[in-house]
């Protein structure tokens, strides 16, 4: 972020704490319908329009370091292998042999020099997926080998993270997420490691889970702390930037402030723990609020100087997601054991996960009760707004019946750097 935007966003939280109502002109959302929640229909359209168009981010390229290295991945419903060819480029292939439909790769990671389907053993180059071989060839009459590729899908890296999308017509990576990449360059992603993953299954709709983290509306009351909360929602800062990604600067709250040692919540500092390796790059204005950033479709990150998490929300089926976390940070330790700094990060991570899960697993139930008519989404919440804006984009507005739409009103809002 450069001082022109960190000041920008820091006059926004002083109008937000100064504002009586809405700005004026701003539009009134009306409800969001409920059977984008609940409705097989919707889950369906996701399924189909959404979920094969978007850039998800699919793993780290420590995973595949060296030519022949590969992992697979399942977390789109559709069997997926990423694989460093002898040239060190990433490729990413759907793992299905174009034999019989077996995978061409079993084990969750490995390395070999081609893949070959353990089924009847057509082997696949790792630079092209290219057919190679055909045990018994003669018997197959008229074989195309040229017909008989893997079938390859988009596969770009961003700072050490590996990003997928099946959409051959998509967009490029660095070109999508332009404006949150940009802002976030300052994290220096490809000097960090991944520390403590976590999976945790939720009874609800991804968009549920995904809504969570997209406001602190709710964080004085799931996140109260004998009284007092950590945040003040009413000065946070919302951006709103291209493709459904958005930015939240929330400012801590005066007791937060008085246990840091600052005179209010703009006494933006150079804060460091001592016990953690500092990300030095990192603006003060991270290091003095709580900054979040959300890439369109499921990622969310609350980034801090000393390593952040990656959280991401995977549909199972309408009703219910698979939460998978990372922190990623400067790592000076060997092996999967964490030092005691870093334990008590997670443990006291883990807890406020805990807690939003306390919130989240019965909703889809309240979500699906005939008392629920519509759900309410308010100034404060308008990063909700323009992720469900976008997803009606990336299904085509057109495929979805009018009355689970939502309208297209914050263009004018959006952040174009």
């Amino acid at each position: 972020m450069d001082a022109t935007l960190i000041e920008r966003i820091k006059r926004d939280m002083h109008e937000q704490f100064e504002r009586k109502g809405n700005p004026e002109g701003f539009p009134a959302f009306h409800d969001v319908p409920i059977s984008r929640y609940i409705s097989d229909e919707f889950w369906e359209l996701e399924k189909k329009h959404l979920w094969s168009r978007v850039w998800v981010m699919a793993g780290r390229e420590e995973d595949a370091a060296n030519p022949g290295d590969y992992f697979t991945f399942d977390h789109l419903r559709v069997p997926i292998v990423v694989v460093r060819g002898n040239d060190r480029k990433l490729r990413a292939f759907y793992n299905t042999c174009q034999h019989r439909g077996a995978p061409v790769v079993r084990e969750e990671k490995g390395c070999a020099n081609q893949l070959r389907c353990q089924y009847h053993g057509w082997v696949y180059s790792i630079d092209s997926g290219e057919l190679k071989s055909v045990p018994d060839e003669r018997d197959f009459i008229g074989l195309c080998r040229e017909e008989k590729f893997l079938t390859e899908i988009s596969c770009e890296s961003w700072q050490g993270w590996i990003w997928v999308n099946q959409d051959p017509d998509a967009a490029p990576l660095h070109e999508w997420f332009g404006v949150p990449f940009q802002q976030m360059e300052e994290l220096c992603g490809s000097e960090l490691r991944a520390v403590g993953p976590r999976v945790m299954d939720i009874p609800c709709n991804w968009k549920v889970t995904a809504e969570a983290f997209l406001e602190v509306y709710h964080f004085r009351f799931i996140h109260d702390r004998g009284g007092w909360s950590a945040l003040d929602n009413r000065g946070a800062s919302m951006g709103l930037l291209p493709n459904g990604c958005s930015r939240m600067v929330t400012p801590f709250s005066k007791k937060a402030c008085e246990l840091r040692g600052m005179k209010d919540w703009a006494d933006f500092q150079t804060f460091k723990d001592p016990r953690f390796i500092d990300i030095p790059s990192v603006n003060d204005m991270i290091r003095s609020t709580s900054t979040a950033f959300s890439l369109f479709p499921n990622l969310i990150s609350p980034v801090a100087a000393y390593g952040f998490p990656f959280i991401m929300f995977w549909p199972i089926d309408k009703s219910n997601t698979r939460l998978m976390w990372s922190h990623y940070a400067p790592k000076d330790w060997e092996g999967d054991e964490l030092p005691p700094h870093w334990q008590q990060r997670m443990d006291e991570f883990d807890f406020i996960m805990d807690e939003d899960k306390w919130n989240m697993a019965p909703m889809q139930r309240s979500l699906e009760s005939p008392a629920m008519k519509g759900v309410v989404v308010n100034y404060q919440e308008r990063r909700i707004w323009h992720f469900h804006e976008t997803v009606d984009r990336t299904i085509g507005i057109d495929h979805i019946p009018a009355h689970m739409r939502v309208a297209q009103v914050l263009g004018p809002y959006i952040e174009k750097d």
